[in-house]
């Protein structure tokens, strides 16, 4: 079975050491910006590619960061242009073993896939995935259980490919309270989720796929932002307490989730 071939532009990609130690928004913002001037009409990188968004990615990225090992097999499932490989890359190095898989053409986003430099899938089933069981360390879903076809299964095959106790990350999920979602369903009429998560089902959902989540949180990072304009300690507990006391949260977009995979619940 095959488990994916590196990627042939890899040898294109800025040396990556140039970037050990900068911040993630710079490096990032300088992979949206190559990409962009190769494919200019792009309107879905133009804005995932906007200052803020940047900043969103790479808070998720610092939430999930310390849970990861130093070393080891991860595969970005459903990566598209894979920002989160490319920050992944940025910050282990060659410490990680990374794959992507998606439905899009790899020559898609030659950029970014050449900086995180991993061996890429293009996927042909709608659930299936082309690794063998128990392969992978950690996987990382960002904004992909929504669209496939089937969530369920798709968790059983993430479960699946999975090593025992393995890392699960799941992020932008929508979340059914979000009013974004409520302004694009019910007056735009467009550009809105099919399928919607609550935090409580999603839970569920895990679990009866053979994870535990261990974490979970509105994926707004609205305490954190505010705690840090007014120049006040953001650590995690004072974001937390504030959160507590007006849960202004639940009203955020999405939601994000880590859960390991168990033999026995």
């Amino acid at each position: 079975m095959s488990v994916g071939t590196r990627s042939r532009r890899e040898t294109e990609a800025a040396p990556r050491a140039a970037v050990e130690g900068a911040p993630l928004e710079e490096v990032l913002a300088e992979l949206y910006a190559r990409q962009l001037a190769i494919d200019p009409d792009n309107q879905y990188l133009r804005g995932h590619g906007s200052r803020a968004s940047i900043a969103n990615q790479v808070r998720t990225f610092d939430w999930y960061r310390p849970h990861l090992p130093d070393g080891g097999t991860v595969l970005d499932w459903g990566c598209h242009h894979a920002p989160d490989s490319c920050l992944l890359r940025a910050r282990f190095g060659e410490r990680l073993q990374l794959h992507g898989c998606d439905l899009v053409d790899s020559d898609r986003f030659q950029c970014f896939h050449a900086f995180a430099g991993f061996s890429y899938e293009q996927l042909r089933d709608v659930s299936g995935l082309p690794y063998p069981s128990d392969f992978f360390d950690v996987v990382i879903g960002s904004g992909v259980l929504e669209h496939v076809a089937m969530d369920y299964e798709s968790l059983k095959e993430l479960y699946r490919i999975l090593k025992p106790d393995g890392l699960l990350v799941l992020s932008y999920l929508p979340n059914w309270l979000a009013v974004q979602e409520w302004v694009r369903r019910v007056i735009q009429k467009s550009e809105f989720h099919r399928r919607l998560y609550a935090m409580a089902e999603t839970k569920q959902l895990l679990k009866r796929s053979g994870f535990y989540p261990f974490a979970a949180r509105y994926h707004t990072f609205f305490w954190e932002r505010l705690l840090a304009r007014a120049g006040l300690p953001r650590d995690g507990r004072a974001a937390q307490l504030a959160a507590t006391l007006l849960p202004v949260q639940i009203f955020s977009s999405t939601l994000c989730f880590m859960a390991r995979k168990v033999i026995m619940m």
